[in-house]
């Protein structure tokens, strides 16, 4: 088995903060088959009846989680060969994240990697299904990565992808955070896996990936321009709120995130992923340099001790 530490949450730094979180648990299972050929989540402002509303936290400190290193494709190769042959081309995705196996999986708003082995050199194609749809990427093999930020929706936005051979056979990605964008992001939550397929010349290889969902939130690839964030892992009919928060510097030297107000909510649907657009004047507020004396301000999620933006 895999022994996955947990996340390290870093903190925010004046106006750019981030999000990080991850948990639950899952298993990967290859399929050695040919490739396969190929709803936007719930928001509302008003819960249902049922519903069961969660309280914003009127305060949090900011302060360090406790750590885990990177994700690799090399972890994961003794579970997935276990009991079979090794020589079997393989594609899958891996995510960091802990759960009560540490089973090899895809995790929501984790970072995650593309992972190959047993492919000749040359162009590789990927092939992700997603219910009832296909994304197809072209993957490139290179020397060494380059230094370009990878896209949360990679492998689900058509644009080429590089891997890296790390020795051994092995091809691994760019680490990305995993979160497809819609129309995939609901599809995939509500299936429960995605199932991924390679393709090389002659070689092919394809393997259902089960998606953990935990309990977080993260802004949606896009943020500048949509305003939206992806809220997941809640329980089905939960009314949960988005709360505005200012940092504070206490004189011990903690940070406390303080509630200014709430924002909005989104009741989670049955398949516990909602996008929430958030208004226009509270993203001018968290997305802009703060002047003078003013601290910066920041999106949370009840439930959740960190900042999203």
């Amino acid at each position: 088995m895999v022994t996955r530490r947990p996340t390290r949450w870093r903190p925010p730094v004046l106006w750019v903060l981030t999000l990080l979180l991850g948990t639950g648990c899952t298993m990967l299972r290859e399929t050695p088959t040919a490739a396969p050929t190929g709803r936007t989540a719930a928001q509302s402002a008003t819960p249902s009846p049922d519903a069961r509303d969660i309280l914003l936290a009127q305060q949090f400190d900011t302060g360090l989680a406790s750590g885990a290193g990177p994700v690799s494709c090399r972890d994961d190769l003794a579970q997935l060969t276990q009991g079979r042959p090794d020589n079997l081309p393989w594609v899958w995705v891996t995510s960091v994240g802990t759960g009560a196996d540490d089973a090899v999986a895809a995790v929501l708003g984790e970072a995650s990697l593309l992972c190959l082995r047993g492919f000749p050199p040359g162009p590789i194609t990927v092939t992700v299904k997603a219910g009832r749809r296909t994304f197809t990427t072209a993957v490139k093999p290179v020397a060494e990565l380059s230094a370009t930020p990878s896209a949360k929706d990679e492998l689900f936005n058509g644009r080429p992808m590089e891997i890296e051979d790390i020795g051994g056979g092995l091809l691994q990605s760019a680490s990305w955070q995993f979160l497809p964008s819609e129309p995939a992001l609901t599809d995939i939550a509500r299936s429960g896996q995605l199932t991924v397929a390679a393709r090389s010349g002659a070689v092919r290889a394809e393997s259902e990936v089960p998606l953990r969902v935990p309990q977080g939130a993260t802004t949606v690839e896009g943020w500048e321009r949509n305003h939206r964030i992806a809220v997941y892992g809640y329980p089905a009919g939960a009314g949960v709120p988005i709360g505005l928060y200012r940092l504070e510097d206490r004189e011990d030297g903690r940070t406390v995130a303080v509630l200014q107000r709430e924002v909005g909510r989104v009741v989670m649907p049955r398949h516990r992923v909602a996008v929430f657009t958030v208004p226009l004047e509270v993203f001018h507020t968290v997305s802009v340099e703060p002047t003078g004396d003013e601290n910066p301000a920041c999106l949370s999620v009840a439930g959740l001790a960190t900042c999203v933006t």
